[in-house]
């Protein structure tokens, strides 16, 4: 051993700077080894409300089982063109009634990211100009669009964060997507996994939950569904993430539709899944049918 016993004494004392960076308080002791009774404080309010906090899903199937918890950084993933975005859309149009939601999206223009949460809040593609107002009204210290289109860079984002979370008081924030990072390349994994690594801390830090879209390598066929291990890029994607989820719509049913040849037995089959694969702070993994509705461009609970 190399270290002097004065050298390991000064490692595992915590300084003022990290007793400020992590709670504020002076603990009742200084050392980063403690007891359990250390913890008692924090457990009572562990119980007495951050067990089962966080807002649910704009389905009631998935009540009890996930919550978008603060703190927490979520992979949303999924088959290209399998609708993402948009089922992450309909997820912060229902946030919204609860909390303030930043949408970074580099992959659409604002307008159409705005336009397609109008047809999800009407139900229809064709809003009035006075819905559009209402809509914009309804939403106007609620929903925070970043109007960067292309790529960006992590510093960039990382400033978005902070600003959105210190400066207008928001709590989600959805990062469309982990590709659009201009300063981390798709095969540069120490790069992405120091991105996801600050990510999850600063989720943790600013007390924010942050839905990263990441999209996954190319299955075999449009009917193969992925899992966690197919998300594109570094392993560290999915390890360093506190969730996962998928969106898969099953083409199948829906081309056997389109071409009039889905049996009449399949007619209620679901045409989409929503899948948790991972929950770090929840023991639930399990996958929810839905059904999409094309009008609405939303997922519905029940057969159409």
């Amino acid at each position: 051993m190399s270290d002097t016993l004065g050298d390991i004494f000064e490692r595992l004392v915590i300084t003022k700077e990290m007793i400020d960076k992590e709670t504020g308080e002076s603990l009742p002791d200084d050392f980063k080894i403690k007891t359990t009774e250390s913890y008692f404080e924090q457990l009572k309010k562990y119980y007495a409300g951050e067990k089962d906090s966080g807002y649910s899903l704009p389905f009631a199937k998935a009540d009890g089982h996930f919550a978008v918890r603060l703190g927490e950084l979520s992979c949303f993933t999924g088959v290209s063109g399998h609708g993402k975005s948009m089922m992450l859309s309909q997820i912060c149009l229902y946030l919204m009634n609860y909390t303030k939601v930043l949408i970074a999206s580099m992959e659409m223009k604002p307008v159409l990211t705005l336009s397609r949460m109008i047809t999800q809040s009407l139900g229809d593609p064709n809003p009035t100009e006075r819905y559009m107002k209402e809509f914009c009204d309804k939403y106007n210290d609620k929903l925070y669009v970043y109007d960067q289109q292309g790529v960006t860079d992590s510093k960039d984002m990382f400033a978005v964060l902070q600003y959105g979370k210190e400066i207008l008081g928001i709590d989600v924030f959805v990062i469309d997507s982990l590709m659009k990072m201009g300063d981390i390349s798709e095969d540069n994994y120490d790069a992405q996994k120091m991105f996801i690594d600050k990510l999850a801390a600063y989720c943790r830090d600013l007390n924010i939950h942050v839905f990263l879209v990441c999209h996954t390598r190319k299955m075999s066929d449009e009917y193969t569904q992925p899992d966690a291990t197919n998300i594109l890029g570094s392993s560290h994607i999915r390890n360093l993430s506190d969730n996962i989820l998928l969106c898969f719509r099953r083409r199948e049913i829906e081309d056997l539709r389109f071409q009039g040849n889905l049996p009449p037995e399949r007619e209620k089959d679901p045409t989409a899944y929503l899948v948790i694969q991972k929950q770090r702070n929840y023991t639930f993994e399990g996958t929810f049918a839905l059904w999409f509705d094309e009008k609405s461009l939303t997922y519905k609970e029940r057969p159409l």
